[in-house]
């Protein structure tokens, strides 16, 4: 395949055109300028020193050139290749949260605001590595597939909310199991899994698939977001303004609280790290540490690569066409002897 990248130069063969138009034309009336100098004879005695042949291939190596000099400036690409793409790292799988008790306000601005904005610190201490997001509330969803591209993978996580889940509850299995099943088997050695969420675990399989997670040597880290003491959760109107707090049957406030133990279980059972994220900067980063620490392995992708610069090539065959026509003599030493007589 081939493409240009300024495909805007193509309008010069117009001129370029116009000009070989004018030159046919010119070299037609020298032609017939040439003819009425008189006899063959005296023709060839007055340009015996000129090769007449000579200077048509000068003229059209130099138009040659010129035409190679238009093909090179509009910058033609040509073809594609595949090729494998080496490079190191760890997988990271993020699992987040995004049930109704993540907007409580124990932790400001809420428990899934500051579980984004420490998820964005984490994405930006990766170097190399590849990254993923799953959210999950009573059911979990692939939201974001394992990719490099850092700023793609924010804005999936920017765009996340408590109602990106219809169906609600907390499903921390299911989250578990989705990652699990986006980690090939024969690449599972340096898998991670980063684990977000308040602790409420309403199905109660978690603690079965950090098992199984353990055994295919996967890493789970967890998140605890929110406070011993809990928090309420806010009803919020159309526009994001918070009109009530949710209650229970008795109209009493709905109090969250974190329950770190489960989330503690987890990472120790697959020996991670679990760390509770309160209202502290930068709170994520003994997860980036651990990440950083872990042996990196060879990952391989294959891509397309872009399509190659060919104007040189172009450019080339130019020069020695302007070469060629530079040392091409027109004129011979021998000089021809009139042997005829010139009448008075």
């Amino acid at each position: 395949m081939v493409r240009y990248t300024h495909p805007e130069m193509f309008y010069l063969l117009i001129p370029f055109v116009l000009v070989i138009i004018w030159y046919a034309i010119s070299g037609r009336k020298l032609h017939q300028q040439m003819e009425s100098l008189g006899t063959e004879q005296v023709r060839k005695f007055l340009l015996n020193r000129v090769k007449l042949s000579r200077v048509k291939l000068r003229s059209r190596l130099l138009i040659l050139g010129i035409l190679f000099i238009i093909l090179a400036s509009v910058g033609p690409q040509i073809g594609t290749k595949l090729t494998q793409l080496n490079r190191k790292g760890v997988d990271v799988i993020i699992a987040l949260d995004t049930s109704t008790s993540m907007d409580a306000i124990d932790v400001s601005p809420s428990r899934i605001e500051k579980a984004k904005h420490e998820l964005s610190r984490f994405m930006n201490g990766l170097d190399g590595d590849r990254v993923g997001l799953i959210v999950f509330a009573g059911s979990a969803h692939l939201h974001c597939p394992l990719t490099s591209d850092y700023s793609a993978a924010r804005l999936f996580l920017n765009s996340v909310d408590s109602k990106i889940i219809a169906t609600q509850g907390t499903d921390m299995a299911a989250a578990l199991e989705l990652a699990m099943e986006n980690i090939p088997e024969a690449d599972e050695t340096y898998k991670v899994i980063v684990l977000v969420s308040d602790g409420e675990d309403h199905q109660g399989r978690v603690m079965k698939l950090a098992e199984d997670a353990k055994k295919r040597g996967i890493i789970v880290h967890t998140m605890g977001v929110g406070t011993a003491t809990g928090g309420p959760i806010p009803i919020l109107d159309v526009s994001g303004k918070r009109k009530d707090f949710k209650k229970d049957r008795k109209g009493n406030i709905v109090t969250s609280k974190l329950n770190g133990a489960t989330l503690n279980d987890i990472a120790f059972k697959t020996g991670g790290k679990y760390i509770r994220v309160e209202n502290q900067s930068n709170a994520i980063a003994p997860i980036i540490h651990e990440i950083s620490e872990m042996e990196s392995r060879e990952l391989k992708s294959h891509v397309f690569s872009q399509y190659e610069d060919r104007f040189q090539v172009f450019l080339i065959i130019a020069l020695i066409l302007f070469l060629a026509e530079f040392f091409i003599s027109t004129r011979t030493k021998e000089e021809m002897v009139w042997e005829g007589r010139f009448s008075k």
